[in-house]
């Protein structure tokens, strides 16, 4: 039928209504709006699967908590959700936990979790004759026994991910809710989605320096929480500041490692991936410089200027 028939027969009273209550035209369009948002999902939905199903590392793709971003997600959406909102809530009218033996259980174990990684990872990749520091391509079907245990390290590595996650919860368990900052809750639970992103993608590539510099750092970190909780560490505030400088040394290094590609890339390594890098190394530096301005340089300044108005 053409345009002009279809108007001829159009029912005059679904006209007259239409124009005489706009909500009726209104609730039409709501209809279409709703259908475009469905659409819109259902595309990127497909379009995810779809990148998932072709560009995913078979190498690793039988793995739990892999090839699959929505359980990332859901699970990153939990942890937001509980030490945000739902865990104060559910501590408001309840006394603190008493979490010290659990926490140095705790603080052991990421010891020897991210001790042990760190040297199976650093062995099978940066002390490997044929593994590049500076332009290390994606390569889905080295096989090689170097790289096998390089992209089974790395799983450990991610698993260690949801493990840190305990971090806040434990915060949130002793009502130190001060401490759940947005630095604390971006960096751990985008950790746990970036790294997912590294393992079904980019596993054993230019990216495992990441993972190599987080462990060492996390062992040096766990291992003075774990000191500390024993009461060993003397002048605390001088060793949390020297833990702060190795965190700003780490995120310093990789900004450079992953401009190296993006200026000369004979590995052919993803330039867009490697811009991320860069862009959020940048990022994760100077928010962990504003907190290192702001929790020692100015207490220290406050601090010789007090002795100086004592003296």
């Amino acid at each position: 039928l053409s345009s002009s028939s279809v108007q001829k027969t159009e029912d005059p009273r679904v006209s007259w209504t239409a124009n005489r209550f706009p909500a009726v035209r209104q609730g039409v369009f709501l209809n279409r709006g709703s259908r475009m948002r469905h659409n819109m999902v259902a595309y990127l939905y497909c379009l995810v699967r779809d990148l998932y199903a072709e560009h995913g590392d078979p190498r690793v793709a039988h793995l739990p908590l892999l090839g699959n971003l929505w359980i990332v997600l859901a699970m990153v959406a939990l942890y937001v959700a509980f030490v945000l909102h739902y865990g104060p809530r559910w501590m408001a009218n309840r006394a603190p936990f008493e979490l010290k033996r659990v926490m140095q259980v705790y603080n052991v174990v990421q010891v020897l979790a991210n001790a042990t990684i760190f040297v199976i990872g650093l062995s099978n990749t940066y002390l490997q004759p044929g593994y590049s520091w500076t332009c290390q391509p994606v390569d889905h079907t080295d096989r090689s026994p170097a790289m096998m245990k390089t992209l089974y390290a790395s799983y450990a590595y991610y698993m260690l991910k949801y493990l840190d996650l305990l971090d806040t919860v434990f915060i949130v368990l002793r009502k130190k809710n001060s401490q759940v900052s947005f630095l604390h809750v971006y960096h751990h639970g985008g950790m746990v989605f970036g790294v997912s992103i590294f393992m079904t993608f980019l596993g054993g590539s230019h990216c495992s320096m990441l993972g190599i510099i987080n462990l060492l750092v996390h062992t040096v970190m766990y291992a003075y929480y774990y000191a500390a909780s024993l009461g060993a560490v003397k002048n605390l505030l001088w060793w949390k500041q020297r833990i702060t400088q190795l965190q700003l040394m780490q995120f310093g290094y990789l900004t450079f490692h992953f401009l190296l590609v993006i200026v000369r890339n004979p590995c052919q390594f993803p330039v867009f991936i490697a811009f991320i890098g860069f862009i959020q190394n940048i990022f994760m530096f100077s928010m962990f410089f504003d907190f290192y301005c702001k929790t020692y340089i100015r207490k220290q300044r406050k601090s010789a200027e007090h002795k100086l108005k004592a003296s």
